[in-house]
């Protein structure tokens, strides 16, 4: 667990003494480990020594100020501001800070980043070499610059206008338009109804430069911001830093008052149905809203809890229900949320089957009915406190691995909002006291939270079509009073305390030992054929990971097994393992953390999992389990096929499904073993065919790779590995992957789909295909060459044509069914300036292949490699995906220094060189989206 607990008890705040943060205060002692301070122009600071990751350190820039407090005129300003903050600064005119930081593997979009709400706008410069420490302070600089001194210059502000423009079109897809029906309601017609942070199109477009230079210089102001810095750094160096660099900032004389807009309440139910043509399910949200906690103290702690403890309950109950194929809805839910910062809310949620919006909403009040006339039981109770108890436990024993990502977020937290930050000691303690002093009456208690009809709103969210029955709030109403008057029982609490496993298992034989080539991994094959690798780390003291792999996978199955073997390990991992269905498994699992989920892709079949170290075996017996005793349940493919059948209701309005298929069938060829999801895959899926499909691929252990990396004690664990792993079934047959020859056609393929679309955006994917031999130089040239691109594209289709708020360009190598290396571009765009963005998309590769690369751009490339691959080295899944990928692949493992090696030795002839050979010959897919004629 790498986030911290305090993300548990939302919304409480720390220090010695008492914090005000907008409306808040607390009285909860903040963590000694900060330094926190505030300058005489109002600015606060807070700064704090953290080492995960070594010699790295985040800077977070925190503005309580958001797009709620913009006038009319200025719907968007704020947004608009965050864009601008990348976008000349006076100590960084035009792009010189993003070529700086990049320069110094600091990447625009990954590490360089910001966010609009309506309350707040968070900068971040995350990961910054902090041994560097010119760079450390250029990097404060930019924050200073960022407090008042943006340039805000009329061509800079012009050319954005058309990359927010697009990332305006971007989203407006089917969600943020029904949600701009349901915000009124949900925000009881206040300002915050106003404000989609986004903003009015017209206003991007044809605001005065001056508008925005106002908002900046009233809003950006040092009593209203806080600077966060966490990392490998010497807190009180930069606290000095801080101090003589930001106290120069003058504070705002006459500085308008930051005002908290309110929702008031409502005195009667509201009521809104949301409709769109492209949505793809239907939603009943019933919100009732709450005056938030304002004094935020240990009792506000404890109720947090008791809330956490209320939605595990109730959820669990509500889960079990959507397991059964006769249940109405699809899912169910209850929850706390904060609906702004001034109102707090409680939601019941239900996605109903198709023509079963009532039943759906009744059985879910019913339930919630069911709990209000008994409560809960004394077991499920303890099951959560359990639950969080050893949560807290695995959080404190990797306290230390906590990223400062996670810590500056919480001191933003507690800068806006009164969030709580206490030291791990304290915290604990309180964890420990509290959570088993939690009665049942406490929660029970909470359930008041759902009664204010009054002070609530039902919002329905679903597809514009004639056949879906959108319930009236006079029939809602009549199954809340139905349900409150229905003649219920108590609730059942069905457990099973037998064993996990039953058989009678001993430890096995180890026949052969040897090391993985790269590593001190070591691998040792079993007597009953399997191939183990263990490789102990102490990069994070409470965490094992596990994979799994065999050659065949779907490969192996006959055209028509492919529908049932799709969902082969869905119906087992739904269905429970041995004589434990799901819900008793859940059960059994209470207080531990292991996992164990089976796959079958196209060429392997396999396991993934996890565990804390004291859980290590009870990870191997759910292993042990699905291998050898996997559970299918009738109920379970039938309520799996339930909910694939409600989806075939919306597949003719789903435009990104109908996109993805398109391209699936171009790059298989239109090969039939590409199935697509639709009515014949659903009637063709069979339960007896799923069933013997896992049961055939998971038979034979001697076929099978098991890979462990992490906290292991290899005195204690193999042995457990031995016995579990060593006793599992073996067939001796010899498997290997069938080739199909699935490939894309040769040449040049396109096609245009034109789409019924509420809002006209124009959607394009283009693919290269190139036969290539599989190497880590493959690897590493193709992706340098998809950065390079995306860099360009970058400069001209977003911010020269303001032609699309961003286009994806992703690499991709492959060994199997074929060798060869793939790039995909992808954008959205104005239908009207497709063609033009096309031809500049594919114009940059001709350039790069011409004229060779930009060497300042290929050197923040290698730069940001090499700080990539240190980071990367201090996570257990890098060398988990790295051994398999070595196994699987059948290559040696690259060391650092050899790693290292590779990126420095890349110079722009040599790129350009490899440039000209990827896109020679190569095979190319386009497939592009747009807007039906009418």
């Amino acid at each position: 667990m790498k986030k911290t607990m305090k993300l548990v008890l939302s919304g409480m705040l720390l220090l010695q003494g008492v914090f005000v943060a907008a409306q808040n205060t607390t009285t909860i002692p903040l963590d000694s480990r900060v330094r926190y301070g505030k300058l005489e122009n109002g600015m606060t600071y807070y700064i704090m020594h953290n080492e995960e990751p070594k010699e790295r350190a985040s800077l977070y820039f925190v503005q309580n100020v958001g797009a709620i407090l913009e006038e009319d005129s200025q719907d968007g300003l704020a947004h608009f501001l965050e864009h601008m903050a990348f976008n000349g600064l006076e100590h960084y005119p035009g792009k010189s800070m993003l070529n700086y930081l990049e320069a110094n593997g600091i990447k625009f979009g990954r590490d360089i980043n910001a966010y609009t709400a309506q309350d707040q706008t968070v900068y971040n410069l995350s990961n910054i070499p902090s041994t560097n420490e010119n760079l450390l302070d250029s990097a404060l600089l930019v924050l200073h610059d960022w407090s008042g001194s943006l340039l805000l210059e009329p061509e800079e502000i012009d050319a954005e206008r058309g990359v927010i423009r697009e990332e305006w079109r971007t989203r407006r897809n089917s969600r943020f338009r029904l949600m701009s029906q349901t915000r009124p309601y949900m925000f009881n017609f206040s300002k915050y109804a106003e404000r989609d942070v986004i903003g009015s199109l017209d206003v991007i477009n044809n605001f005065e430069y001056q508008e925005l230079r106002d908002y900046y210089h009233k809003w950006y102001r040092p009593d209203l911001q806080a600077v966060v810095v966490v990392g490998d750094v010497d807190a009180e160096k930069v606290e000095q830093t801080v101090k003589e660099m930001f106290s120069s900032i003058p504070a705002k004389e006459n500085a308008a008052e930051r005002v908290f807009y309110q929702i008031e309440d409502s005195k009667e139910l509201g009521y809104v149905v949301a409709k769109d043509k492209e949505a793809q399910g239907v939603s009943i949200d019933w919100i009732f809203r709450h005056d938030p906690v304002t004094v935020k103290d240990e009792a506000s702690m404890r109720e947090d809890l008791a809330k956490t403890m209320l939605r595990s309950m109730l959820n669990n109950r509500l889960g079990e229900l959507t397991r059964k194929p006769e249940c109405p809805a699809l899912g169910m839910g209850i929850g706390f949320f904060s609906i702004t910062r001034t109102k707090d809310g409680s939601y019941l949620t239900v996605n109903p089957k198709e023509h079963k919006e009532k039943e759906a909403f009744a059985l879910l009040i019913t339930e919630f009915e069911r709990a209000k006339k008994f409560g809960f039981n004394d077991s499920e109770l303890e099951r959560v406190k359990t639950s969080l108890l050893r949560r807290y436990e695995s959080y404190e024993k990797e306290y230390d691995k906590v990223d400062n990502e996670s810590w500056a977020e919480q001191l933003g937290n507690h800068f806006l909002e009164a969030s709580p930050f206490p030291s791990l000691e304290w915290e604990m303690n309180f964890a420990k006291t509290t959570i088993p002093a939690i009665t049942l009456k406490e929660v029970y208690a909470l359930l008041e939270d759902f009664t204010n009809i009054n002070n609530s709103v039902i919002t329905i969210t679903g597809p514009d079509k004639e056949d879906v029955q959108y319930p009236t709030k006079e029939e809602l109403l009549a199954e809340v009073k139905a349900a409150k008057e229905s003649e219920l029982t108590a609730y059942e609490d069905e457990s099973n305390d037998s064993p996990l496993v039953t058989d009678e298992l001993t430890e096995k034989k180890i026949v052969k030992e040897s090391t993985v080539s790269g590593t001190d991994a070591k691998l040792y094959t079993l007597e009953n054929g399997a191939k183990v690798v263990v490789y102990p780390t102490e990069l994070s003291k409470d965490e094992i990971l596990f994979s799994a792999y065999s050659f065949g996978g779907m490969s192996l199955l006959s055209q028509d097994q492919l529908e049932s073997g799709s969902l082969a390990t869905t119906i087992a991992g739904m269905s429970g393992v041995g004589d434990f269905n799901a819900v008793q498994l859940n059960k059994k699992l209470t207080g531990k953390l292991a996992s164990v989920s089976p796959s079958l892709s196209t060429f392997t079949e396999g396991f993934s999992g996890s565990a804390s170290p004291q859980d290590f075996e009870t990870m191997l017996q759910l292993l042990y389990m699905k291998f050898t005793h996997p559970r299918f349940e009738q109920e379970t493919f039938q309520t799996i096929k339930a909910s694939m059948n409600n989806q075939l209701r919306f597949i003719a309005t789903d435009n990104s499904r109908a996109f993805q298929d398109t391209i699936g069938m171009l790059e298989s060829n239109y090969s039939p073993r590409n199935i697509l999801f639709n009515k014949d895959f659903v009637d063709h899926v069979d339960f007896d065919k799923a069933k013997a499909i896992y049961e055939d691929r998971f038979q034979d252990a001697d076929d099978f790779t098991f890979i462990f990396v992490g906290n292991i004690d290899v005195e204690k664990d193999l042995p457990l590995i031995t016995k579990y792993i060593g006793s599992l079934k073996s067939t001796d047959r010899t498997e290997d992957w069938v080739n199909h020859n699935i490939k894309p056609a040769k040449g040049y393929t396109k096609r245009v789909l034109e789409r019924e679309m509420e809002f006209p955006k124009a959607t394009v994917y283009y693919s290269i295909i190139k036969d290539m031999d599989y190497s880590l130089e493959t690897r590493t040239y193709v992706r340098v060459i998809s950065e390079l691109l995306s860099k360009r594209y970058l400069e001209t289709i977003r911010e020269e044509e303001g032609g699309s708020y961003g286009v994806g360009v992703r690499p991709s190598i492959s060994k199997r069914a074929y060798e060869h290396a793939a790039i995909t571009m992808n954008f959205d765009c104005d239908p009207e300036k497709k063609d033009k963005l096309i031809e500049i998309m594919k114009n940059e590769i001709d350039n790069l292949v011409k004229n060779g690369v930009n060497v300042d751009d290929l050197k923040e490339i290698k730069q940001n490699y090499l700080k990539s691959r240190q980071e990367s080295e201090n996570q257990n899944g890098f060398w988990l995906s790295v051994i398999q990928g070595s196994l699987v692949n059948d290559e040696p493992i690259t060391d650092t220094e050899g790693f290292n090696k590779i990126v420095n030795d890349l110079s722009a002839k040599s790129v350009q060189k490899f440039a000209k050979k990827l896109f020679k010959g190569y095979d190319s897919i386009e497939v592009i989206m747009v807007p039906e004629k009418e």
